[in-house]
């Protein structure tokens, strides 16, 4: 009988890298599953709810994010194995950061800038020259489509801008985002079989869940759907009160949805507990940029070219052609909440103000920020961040009493907010812990591993 032909990847397999990476896949599971189950789970829930439509967007690239950080690792673990194989700077683009020298003649590190589409090429290039092949990311595939628009999507939601606003978002944009990135994973996994352990399952199971699509084919949800997916916006279009309001309601109820909901069984935290950390510091950056523009737009004169610029989010200069180049200015998120207030306050009342974040909610605030970034980009050799719900409360009390201390010195520029700002609603602190106290007891007395809704039922028996 005739024989079917050898798979042309099963051949000439180098035994020392495909045992490197298999080590790599067990120790890095969570990295590489945890957030893409979180997005697959919202998915099934959301429906039309923007607001879980928007975590779902939030979590998928959150999942992109951290499959890149793992084939990054994959590909410093080549280097181990096989010193010769990357240059110095190949090796430093799977580092995401290069060594330079600073004004003092010291060695620091200093992180690479290169686009998430950049490096979801290069990366699994890197990987398939170690193995004498060649990864490609078809130009025109369905992948790189969904891909774009979710990456589009995802900078909207953790990043708004004036010009640049997710305002609406329903079933079809979040399964594009999770279809776009199961497509992307797929793509490299059949490029790079068999050294990329882990990813046959993770990517041929489907959730099972009450909706018309279970069982379809990896990365196909949105296939021969008729709607058309909603395009971005701008600030304006929506309407300032529209997007004041709108990101603070979703902000509160999602954050009270994670603080209410219980835990997952193995943190105590949940990818509510994740999605919500996201979408309140959206929030933040969305609220001062919409006063920034509100106050702006009410008169321009009152403000100084550098300040419009700063308030504009962009950067002016020179280009090498004698031309005015305008391009992105990258402002970090402690000089943003405390430059805007001040700017906007020296213009518009007339008086200098103090941003003190020195004190314990400032000091929350930006724990919550780093804990955020850690969340949205994974590093390389980093375990993934889980949120339990005390940091996402500790974060949301910040939030808050950021909030109020605008109001408090800045009265007019933020009166809007003063009309709002106690409607964020809370849970007392003391309750939190209290559900905790008792999740832990109920862990402790059973071995019971699985998810606990609160409020926890303390006779629950383990199930296993």
């Amino acid at each position: 009988m005739p024989s079917l032909p050898p798979d042309p990847r099963l051949l000439n397999l180098d035994g020392e890298l495909l045992e490197a990476a298999g080590e790599l896949a067990l120790s890095n599971t969570n990295l590489t599953f945890l957030h893409l189950r979180d997005a697959r789970e919202l998915l099934r829930n959301c429906g039309e709810d923007r607001v879980l439509a928007k975590a779902t967007i939030a979590l998928a690239s959150a999942a992109l994010e951290a499959n890149l950080a793992h084939l990054s690792a994959i590909g410093l673990k080549f280097d181990t194995v096989r010193p010769t194989i990357y240059t110095t700077p190949q090796l430093d683009f799977l580092r995401g950061y290069e060594e330079v020298i600073n004004d003092r003649g010291d060695i620091v590190c200093r992180p690479l800038r290169d686009s998430l589409e950049q490096r979801m090429k290069a990366i699994p290039n890197l990987l398939a020259r170690a193995v004498g092949r060649r990864y490609v990311l078809r130009s025109r595939s369905s992948a790189i489509h969904k891909l774009r628009r979710t990456i589009d999507r995802r900078d909207a939601i953790v990043h708004p801008r004036w010009d640049r606003y997710l305002d609406r978002a329903g079933w079809y944009e979040a399964a594009e985002a999770v279809d776009a990135v199961e497509l992307y994973l797929q793509s490299v996994h059949l490029q790079l079989h068999p050294y990329l352990a882990g990813y046959f399952v993770m990517l041929g199971t489907i959730p099972p869940g009450h909706h018309k699509d279970d069982g379809v084919d990896v990365g196909y949800r949105t296939r021969k759907k008729r709607r058309r997916p909603f395009r971005l916006a701008s600030m304006k279009e929506v309407g300032i009160r529209e997007v004041m309001l709108g990101e603070w309601l979703d902000a509160n109820v999602i954050v009270r949805f994670a603080l209410d909901s219980g835990v997952e069984g193995d943190s105590e935290g949940s990818l509510l507990s994740r999605a919500a950390l996201i979408l309140l510091y959206a929030m933040l950056d969305a609220e001062l940029g919409i006063i920034a523009q509100w106050r702006m737009d009410e008169d321009i004169t009152r403000f100084r070219e550098p300040e419009v610029n700063f308030l504009n989010e962009v950067a002016v200069g020179i280009g090498h052609d004698g031309e005015v180049a305008v391009e992105e200015d990258r402002q970090s998120f402690k000089q943003r909440i405390v430059a805007i207030p001040r700017i906007l306050a020296r213009r518009v009342e007339g008086k200098d103000v103090e941003i003190n974040l020195g004190r314990q909610w400032g000091e929350h605030l930006i724990k919550g920020h780093e804990l955020r970034n850690r969340l949205i980009h994974s590093s390389v050799g980093k375990p993934v961040e889980r949120v339990t719900l005390t940091q996402l409360l500790a974060a949301a009390e910040a939030v808050k009493s950021y909030f109020v201390e605008l109001v408090s010195v800045a009265p007019e520029v933020f009166k809007a907010h003063g009309a709002i700002v106690e409607a964020f609603g809370l849970p007392k602190r003391a309750e939190v812990e209290k559900n905790l106290a008792a999740v832990r007891k109920l862990r402790q007395d059973t071995a019971f591993e699985g998810p606990i809704p609160f409020p926890v039922d303390s006779g629950r028996r383990n199930d296993r």
